[in-house]
């Protein structure tokens, strides 16, 4: 295996493409520069990631012959994946004025010559400053998406997550079911010890269920002291598993920012039905939160 090194095409870092045996025939045109522009006004034209990426991949194969490619974001926490992976590769690190925009990788069952991979990266060039706006939009939305004080999802988020799991869940025949949690005496800890506290104590039992449910589960705030848990691939039994060890972790927690507590919550679940819409699903859930603050709260209620 050898590496070409790293080269620098403007203001796009290209790190070491990697090529594994031989080469190919030349069948790339020397100048690309019109259709780099061309391709750039193609995906400015959604701020979409993963539908940019799929543009990408299907505009230069018109004029590089390609199994598929894949993209990583700059957290390098999730990718988007375009065709299919292959035996040769190669690997760039895209930078936009020293910010990294994550990196991408193309993929074929030929080997890559020197040529066609300096015809890729004018390619590439073209990718840059749409991916930049991308990568923009989706943090707004994301800043947009999260509570502030506790950092996970918030209301808004909720809304439309709502519509989409459901969707998902029916679409693929699967499970799903909701868990309403609500902190035990909420407005008594805020009159006793200060707003200031109350708020390390949401800090606290966000990062506390947070740390409980799977990472296939989805946590928002609600608003006030209440959190939802949306929880995929799960019926009832498995919603109660989860609600418990929710409420026994939060129960558990016995200091916060250095100061001893006792907190406590209490959990309404539904499993969604057939005939449920977004609504009746959260009422559900909702009526058996209260059903579980009328039983003694610190406890767990299933509609």
């Amino acid at each position: 295996m050898a590496s070409l090194g790293h080269t620098s095409t403007g203001n796009l870092a290209l790190v070491n493409p990697l090529q594994i045996h031989g080469t190919v025939a030349p069948v790339l045109p020397e100048n690309l520069g019109p259709r780099v522009l061309e391709l750039a006004s193609v995906l400015q034209t959604t701020l979409d990631i993963e539908i940019q990426l799929d543009l990408f991949g299907k505009e230069i194969q018109r004029y590089l012959s390609l199994d598929g490619l894949s993209y990583t974001l700059p957290n390098g926490e999730s990718s988007y994946r375009y065709g299919r992976e292959a035996s040769e590769r190669a690997t760039y690190a895209l930078v936009l004025h020293e910010d990294s925009l994550g990196s991408i990788r193309v993929f074929r069952d030929l080997p890559f010559a020197e040529h066609e991979l300096a015809s890729l990266e004018n390619l590439l060039c073209a990718l840059i400053y749409p991916l930049r706006n991308a990568l923009s939009y989706k943090q707004a939305v994301e800043l947009a998406s999260r509570d502030p004080l506790t950092g996970v999802q918030n209301r808004l988020a909720l809304t439309s997550a709502m519509k989409r799991e459901i969707d998902l869940a029916r679409r693929q025949g699967q499970k799903l079911s909701m868990l309403v949690i609500d902190i035990d005496h909420f407005k008594a800890i805020n009159d006793r010890f200060g707003h200031g506290f109350g708020d390390d104590i949401l800090v606290a039992v966000a990062h506390t269920i947070a740390n409980t449910v799977r990472r296939c589960d989805l946590l928002y705030r609600f608003g006030g002291e209440e959190f939802v848990v949306l929880a995929s691939h799960t019926g009832s039994d498995g919603a109660r598993l989860l609600a418990e060890r929710i409420r026994e972790n939060v129960a558990a927690l016995q200091t916060v920012r250095g100061r001893p507590t006792d907190v406590t919550v209490s959990v309404g679940g539904a499993t969604l039905d057939a005939n449920d819409t977004e609504e009746s699903f959260f009422e559900r859930a909702d009526r058996a939160l209260y059903g579980a603050k009328a039983d003694g709260r610190n406890r767990t209620v299933f509609a």
